[in-house]
């Protein structure tokens, strides 16, 4: 009986240190055309109060706007070196897109109908849970096609839990889900507590391994693509 116990025991500490875990579908992009767009429902929202205190892009920073709360969100997914994965906010003026940024894909209207991730601080049905947010794909043929992520009003007022939230429903929009990793992933189920508002080790292996720049990042070598590495 001692021994099933003790068995048991490793079993669950095993999957409590398992790192990041995908699902079985993904974007329809590639390296030489690598962009989703994120459009936003309520660009008008206001920004109450800038409460980061520790390291990061935004601290410090007064009168922040909701696109540049998004856009450092964003900035932090497109750092990730060893992944092609591009995102981008949806034009103002989808006739009329401009020019792409440098690394990302020509936006046009039917290109963007199965690659836009739509923000919405709103209403949320049963699916939000006590977090107040959601994140909910739509897949078809193994393949995302949309993405939509709900979360109460209230949630927008303060940059901290914005970008947390924000960072952790975008990365379900893009195939993550929870790895039951308590100190390296923005992803995990611990978030009440968690001390990460940007992404980490475990997400950008994680990231690399959905949307690889080179194959080899995308493999289970020493390296696996975690950010500042190189493979071997």
């Amino acid at each position: 009986m001692n021994r099933i116990l003790k068995l048991s025991v490793w079993i669950f500490i095993l999957f409590l240190s398992l790192g990041f875990r995908v699902s079985s579908g993904k974007w329809a992009i590639s390296k030489s055309d690598p962009t989703l767009w994120i459009k936003l429902c309520n660009a008008s929202l206001t920004i109450e109060e800038n409460d980061i205190r520790e390291a990061d892009p935004l601290m410090g920073l007064n009168d922040l706007t909701y696109a540049q709360v998004i856009q450092s969100v964003i900035d932090d997914y497109n750092n990730i070196p060893t992944s092609y994965l591009r995102l981008a906010l949806y034009p103002a003026d989808p006739n009329n897109p401009g020019t792409p940024a440098a690394g990302d894909s020509v936006f046009t209207v039917d290109k963007a109908k199965n690659r836009t991730i739509e923000i919405c601080f709103g209403e949320t049905d049963a699916a939000a849970g006590v977090s107040g947010g959601y994140a909910k794909p739509n897949v078809q043929g193994g393949e995302f096609v949309t993405c939509e992520i709900r979360a109460r009003p209230e949630h927008a007022k303060k940059v901290r839990f914005m970008v947390h939230l924000l960072t952790h429903e975008l990365g379900h929009c893009l195939s993550l889900q929870h790895p039951q990793e308590a100190t390296h992933s923005v992803m995990s189920y611990f978030t009440n507590d968690s001390p990460f508002l940007r992404l980490q080790n475990d997400d950008y292996a994680g990231i690399t391994f959905r949307y690889p720049k080179d194959e080899l990042y995308g493999k289970e070598d020493p390296t696996f693509g975690l950010k500042g590495c190189s493979p071997k």
